[in-house]
């Protein structure tokens, strides 16, 4: 005997009431209870809902309509399950729906329970690994594995979710999934929030009266039939209820740095908008802690950032992802850029400060002689490659390190679609970059200056330049970067510097001033303008004067803000010696962790510049660790990861508190490793470690 019991309560958290709530003539749960009636395999149906008395209206509704009901534990709905299911001594196998699903199909319902039927398992769903939207869920199980649920389940999240017990010990339990040709998981046909029954009433209200029976694939056409359906409601997350009771008990998250979750529901909606949900790869909230990450910021200044619920977090993460050289909102750098809008940022003419930062960025760099301008570091190196090609007549770019997303570089993988694996995120398909870019690029090893040679006799005579960040991670070799120097002089090639994350972090301007090697081209973006759009290409006269023989030309590399705020952050830089503390925070940083993982009696490696810092667990599951390292500091009141780019509003006594989290982290994380439970402790997915399209 198969019996389906349907959980409701009054007493809703989000949308008090809802059940009650009028759709089409009738209360919401009776809607659903007569889409339930239809199935061919359920034996028999009962509502379960709570023994308080703002229940009683439910167990009179049921009555009223002669449906089965009972009355459990308000708290421990597995008890209540149980308990329910007991009222029937010859069920061998139990449908669990919930009372927010007024759309449920009968016909998803009855696959579900096929499958399960047909296979021999303890546990069949459409759920844990959702391709149908939220509101079609189905959870099928034997009376057996819920009795064991009951005896065993501890955690609060198990008593009161029901499932989590089984569906989450695929050790103990046989368990099947049901999937569909098209994944349409991201629509959201649940009642959790006013904006959800919103939705489900104008469906009701379109389909209802023709085809009270109306199914899935008749709501699906409608839906994309009106597209702004398909986005009504999905700032909301799937299963918020699960995840907030599960981070509850475990300590991660608090009602003070949890809140309501705006950021992670406008990020939900922003995918909806936003191709891959934001400008930046590095700023996806998959690239951390996907689920949990706040994701948008209200307010920031110095290393301190609040989110949209007010919560407040230290940054020992990205700060901008490097570019807030200074801090966040650093006074002397804002007060400059306030100067320079309140005369104006665009004109005809143009303004002196490109002059005067032309003027500085030579001083810093005897060696250069002419600059140009661009606004972000992706731009201003393919200005810096069409400069080079113009300043040869050849074609091919010889290139190491990370250096954008435009055509000339991402082209390496119209050869090879794993050209940049070494180089930049794995698994970027170089889509809409023409065919005709293939032999363009081609990557070489940063220190092993024979793989350079060979490119360099295999495209003898036909090399532009060789591009490349003269440091990153680790330290150039002594004389790797002269004998580069020497390559390129010797086949007439354009040598350039990508700076954009190493300048300004060890001194004054490019970090290759400290090798005393000098190269044709040098670009600066990042943390020359303390987080205001400002790119610099700084180059020889002999080949910058190439950029007058091509177009490149952009009205906005004109405006005032960027040159005057990078003018204020070079000069700050130097008056402060900023480089002397970033160097000193990060060694103190990098002992921290290291001292850290020995005390507690985990694996690391700690690499990068001091003021580049990062550190990864040697280990297995090293990215489930990152990941979950992120999340519980962020319980801790910290954007973390698996680096942090210093500031200058960092101090050692901000990096000593830090390092405090980090050990009891690290302990936490150990304990983990020994139990074997570290896929268990996460609430969400491990952080992306690859590119990865985003389909909801």
């Amino acid at each position: 005997m198969i019996l389906a019991i349907l959980q409701a309560r009054f007493s809703s958290t989000r949308l008090p009431g809802k059940v009650m709530k009028n759709l089409a003539g009738a209360p919401m749960l009776i809607q659903q209870v007569r889409r339930v009636q239809r199935s061919k395999r359920i034996d028999k149906l009962v509502v379960a809902t709570s023994n308080d008395s703002s229940d009683t209206q439910i167990l009179d509704l049921c009555a009223a309509h002669q449906v089965d009901a009972f009355a459990g534990d308000l708290n421990d709905v597995l008890d209540r399950f149980y308990q329910a299911a007991l009222q029937y001594p010859d069920i061998d196998t139990v449908v669990r729906l919930t009372g927010d699903c007024p759309v449920i199909d009968p016909e998803i319902i009855d696959e579900v329970i096929d499958l399960y039927l047909n296979n021999d398992f303890d546990y069949a769903t459409n759920a844990l690994n959702p391709v149908f939207p939220d509101g079609l869920d189905v959870e099928v199980f034997s009376l057996d594995a819920l009795k064991e649920a009951w005896q065993n389940a501890e955690l609060p999240s198990q008593r009161e979710h029901v499932t989590p017990y089984i569906n989450r010990q695929p050790e103990l339990f046989k368990i099947g999934h049901l999937g569909a040709a098209e994944n349409w998981s991201h629509l959201r046909w649940t009642v959790d929030e006013p904006e959800d029954f919103e939705l489900i009433d104008i469906i009701y209200q379109a389909l209802y009266a023709n085809n009270p029976a109306f199914t899935y694939a008749e709501t699906l056409a409608y839906v994309k039939a009106n597209p702004h359906l398909m986005t009504y409601n999905t700032m909301y997350e799937r299963n918020e209820g699960y995840a907030k009771s599960l981070a509850a008990e475990r300590g991660l998250m608090t009602d003070n740095n949890f809140q309501n979750g705006t950021g992670q529901k406008l990020y939900e909606h922003a995918k909806s908008l936003i191709p891959g949900g934001t400008q930046l790869l590095s700023k996806r909230p998959e690239m951390m802690l996907p689920d949990l990450w706040p994701s948008y910021y209200s307010k920031v200044e110095g290393v301190t950032v609040w989110d949209l619920d007010g919560n407040a977090y230290i940054d020992m993460a990205h700060n901008g992802i490097g570019t807030c050289i200074l801090g966040a909102k650093d006074p002397d750098v804002d007060a400059a850029v306030l100067e320079a809008f309140q005369n104006g940022v665009m004109s005809t003419l143009n303004c002196p400060e490109e002059v005067e930062l032309a003027e500085l960025l030579c001083e810093l760099h005897p060696w250069a002689d002419m600059v140009r301008y661009a606004r972000t570091g992706g731009e201003a190196m393919a200005i810096s490659v069409r400069i080079a090609r113009a300043a040869t007549g050849k074609d091919k770019v010889l290139f190491c390190g990370y250096h954008g997303w435009h055509n000339w570089y991402l082209s390496t993988n119209l050869a090879d679609d794993a050209g940049l694996d070494g180089h930049l995120i794995p698994g970027l398909a170089p889509k809409g970059v023409p065919r005709g870019l293939v032999g363009t690029t081609f990557p070489f090893e940063f220190n092993n200056i024979e793989n350079l040679r060979d490119l360099v006799s295999t495209h003898a005579g036909e090399v532009a330049a060789i591009v490349m960040e003269p440091i990153r991670t680790v330290q150039p070799e002594p004389g790797y970067l002269a004998a580069v120097r020497a390559i390129a002089d010797e086949i007439g090639a354009v040598l350039v510097f990508d700076e954009c994350t190493a300048a300004f972090r060890q001194n004054a301007g490019g970090a290759h001033l400290l090798y005393d090697v000098n190269p044709d081209i040098a670009m600066f973006a990042k943390a020359v303008s303390n987080g205001y759009a400002m790119a610099a290409i700084i180059g020889t006269e002999g080949v910058m004067s190439a950029a007058q023989e091509t177009f490149i030309s952009s009205s906005y590399w004109t405006e005032r803000i960027g040159p005057a705020a990078a003018i204020a952050t070079i000069r700050k830089y130097q008056a402060a010696n900023v480089a002397e503390k970033l160097n000193a925070l990060g060694h103190q940083v990098q002992e921290g962790w290291r001292a850290a993982a020995e005390t507690v009696g985990i694996a690391v490696h700690v690499d990068g510049l001091p003021a580049l810092s990062h550190f990864g667990f040697d280990h297995p599951q090293a990215n489930a660790l990152r990941t979950l390292f992120t999340q519980y500091m962020l319980s801790e009141g910290y954007l973390a990861t698996g680096g942090v780019y210093f500031t200058n509003a960092h101090s050692a006594e901000i990096v000593a508190e830090y390092l405090v989290s980090v050990e009891k982290v690290f302990r936490i994380l150990k304990d983990h490793i020994e139990t074997d439970t570290i896929q268990d402790a996460l609430i969400g997915p491990e952080a992306h470690s690859r590119f990865k399209r985003l389909v909801s």
